[in-house]
């Protein structure tokens, strides 16, 4: 295993666990926390399949998944590159889902934008009863930039969708349950037991076939390539507005 500056992993019981932990941002995404996690996808993980069962990814931080984007990463980035950094988040959390093995997002604390997006490639989501889950772009005047509107509409349907994207609330883990977000919640204690209870099942059961099943439920779910291009576009649009750039500037000078 590779060693990081912002994940850890570790090959336990055959199930990888890779932990966020950049917590001098709160777990913030940012270039280099983006590309490790590209490099641990392809190098880690890609080429020990062999090994893996099941992929686990949660947080080393007790309250906080992460609060997104970075935003100092934002606000430095070159208004005509904002597509290019929405398709290559978008490309990077699509390789969970095309993973032969299941995912499951294990989140406990904050978990904004990014890591919302993130959490929606999982095959599974469990979370602690400290979870709390936001879309929150709209408030800073950006579109979602790595897979929201399309996963989370097949996720919980469109009416749901709408009402978290257009009203950027932040909702706790039983509402995120309510409405088909995650699959269970559980005290924060017990969080990883569970997680490891889980994936023991799995483990029982054929990994060809499970890596078929996950195959045919994604053909299942009509992923719209187009619609994930034109989310892109859609960021770009809103971000070379000046708007967002703006807000979260207002945003840091207030901190």
């Amino acid at each position: 295993m590779n060693k990081y500056k912002f994940w850890i992993t570790k090959l336990e019981d055959k199930i990888f666990w890779l932990y966020l932990n950049n917590p001098n941002k709160k777990n913030a995404f940012d270039p280099d926390v983006v590309r490790e996690l590209d490099q641990i996808l392809e190098e880690d993980i890609g080429k020990n399949l062999d090994k893996i069962r099941v992929l686990v990814f949660t947080t080393a931080l007790e309250d906080i998944f992460t609060v997104g984007l970075d935003i100092n990463w934002l606000v430095a980035l070159d208004e005509s590159k904002a597509k290019d950094m929405t398709r290559n988040l978008q490309n990077i959390f699509s390789k969970f889902e095309t993973l032969s093995i299941p995912v499951i997002a294990s989140i406990r604390g904050l978990n904004l934008t990014a890591g919302f997006e993130l959490m929606l490639c999982a095959d599974l989501i469990i979370a602690a009863d400290n979870a709390k889950f936001g879309q929150v772009e709209t408030k800073w005047g950006l579109t979602p930039a790595a897979g929201a509107t399309q996963r989370l509409t097949r996720l919980i349907g469109p009416l749901k969708a709408r009402e978290l994207i257009y009203t950027s609330k932040v909702i706790d883990a039983q509402e995120a349950l309510k409405i088909g977000l995650i699959n269970e919640v559980v005290p924060l204690a017990e969080l990883d037991d569970r997680v490891k209870a889980i994936s023991g099942l799995i483990i029982q059961n054929s990994g060809k076939a499970i890596g078929l099943s996950k195959n045919l439920i994604q053909l299942g779910t009509y992923n719209n390539v187009e619609g994930f291009q034109s989310e892109g576009e859609a960021f770009q649009e809103r971000f070379s507005s000046g708007e967002p750039k703006n807000k979260l500037k207002s945003f840091l000078n207030r901190k």
